[in-house]
């Protein structure tokens, strides 16, 4: 018998699409750059492209919501199109294997696209979530999808030990998953959205809730100081180990092991419980915990000297990620109204990209003129700053503001 309850049924299919979804995290993390240094021996500006693909979506998704209003379409539908068209762009990667600007060009396009439909899906699980379970439900899925990336990730630096030349099975797999994963979301519940025709509608119209809604406009300054810190560090792993010109030069196999397994294992293992926390602990508090912990990672992997002190930086750093893929995910559903969720989603994303976008670019000119090691402690401190900035400001809190980001039950 058919699942009917939009719950059980958002989650199901969520769960499904954890699996294509956690392959898909291999290709940001990991695999693409190694197959733009080692394969195709691209320059800095190539890999800077590919490494701001998602931002550039992530910006775009400013405007979704608004186009998506005037077309009256269901929001899974218009989400798993997107995803299917990042796959069909994904297999053109795949299709002309040899070509480098076919490579970086498809896997951008592709990486676009998925990150573009974010605000429809966090509108999903604000629609189809109750509120006391959203952290839990959310990061059952996203454990999956981290086992199903560290599954993919020993398997895919497995194939590429045995030939580099096997690089073109993994880009197939890639599109391969880019298509499985729209099938999932196009199962979703077909939610319309009842709006307020009285609302503004412009293309810049979700831009509003920053005047309006102080929390909102905290947390987003908040979330721009630790992420330029946090990017900026995070796009220069594979290439701090992989690339023979600053001295580590390791085997494939282990950087994709260090930076595209040992973070996923410890995503996977601390997403449920980042979960728990979430829907318990203020979120305030959370922000805060999280991004001490990014900086501990950040600064043991670029400070410390070896296999083990790299491994250890990654942990952390994964640590960290299963809690700030929970908060980032669904931070903005303690805020907004329940239909303007992916107003909000829409400018926390569009800031997302917009540092993002900056963040690749930013990173290869500072190794030109620093060391890696002083440009890890200065990401740290942005990241330690922004702690610091949302501490002040939850000290200061009024009640209204401890009632939408304190904890909904006391542990």
């Amino acid at each position: 018998m058919p699942t009917t309850d939009p719950k059980q049924r958002t989650f199901r299919n969520e769960l499904w699409r954890s699996l294509p979804a956690g392959v898909l995290d291999t290709l940001t993390s990991t695999f693409g750059m190694l197959i733009a240094v080692r394969v195709f021996h691209l320059g800095d500006m190539a890999k800077s492209i590919f490494l701001s693909a998602t931002s550039s979506g992530f910006m775009v998704s400013l405007f979704v919501v608004p186009l998506l209003l005037h077309a009256r379409s269901t929001i899974a539908r218009t989400a798993a199109k997107v995803q299917m068209l990042g796959g069909l762009f994904m297999a053109l990667a795949a299709a002309f294997p040899h070509e480098p600007w076919v490579f970086i060009g498809g896997l951008s396009v592709g990486l676009f696209c998925f990150s573009m439909q974010i605000p429809l899906l966090t509108q999903i699980y604000r629609l189809n979530y109750p509120a006391t379970e959203r952290g839990r439900l959310f990061a059952i899925a996203g454990s999956l999808r981290a086992v199903a990336a560290v599954a993919f990730g020993f398997f895919g630096g497995w194939l590429i030990g045995l030939d580099l030349e096997n690089y073109r099975w993994l880009l197939w797999a890639f599109a391969a998953a880019g298509f499985m994963s729209g099938l999932w979301t196009y199962g979703l519940p077909a939610t319309r959205w009842d709006i307020d025709e009285d609302a503004p509608s412009g293309l810049w119209s979700s831009l509003r809730w920053i005047k309006i809604d102080r929390d909102f406009r905290t947390l987003l300054i908040s979330w721009m100081m630790m992420g330029i810190g946090n990017l900026v560090a995070a796009c220069l792993f594979v290439e701090y180990l992989a690339n023979p010109r600053h001295g580590i030069n390791l085997p494939g196999r282990d950087v994709a092991w260090i930076t595209g397994v040992i973070p996923v294992i410890f995503r996977a293992l601390c997403s449920y419980p980042w979960g728990l926390i979430y829907d318990k602990v203020g979120l305030f508090t959370v922000r805060t915990i999280l991004n001490l912990i990014f900086a501990a990672g950040i600064l043991t992997f670029y400070l410390g000297h070896g296999v083990v002190a790299w491994s250890i930086g990654m942990a952390l750093w994964g640590i960290a990620n299963a809690g700030g893929n929970v908060t980032w995910g669904l931070w903005v559903t303690k805020l907004a109204p329940k239909q303007a969720v992916a107003e909000y989603m829409s400018v926390h994303t569009f800031l997302t990209g917009l540092r993002g976008l900056v963040a690749p670019y930013l990173a290869f000119a500072a190794i030109g003129v620093m060391s890696f090691q002083t440009l890890s402690i200065l990401c740290g401190i942005a990241i330690i700053a922004a702690s610091a900035f949302i501490t002040v400001r939850a000290r200061g809190s009024d009640d209204e503001t401890r009632r939408r980001l304190g904890p909904r039950e006391r542990l």
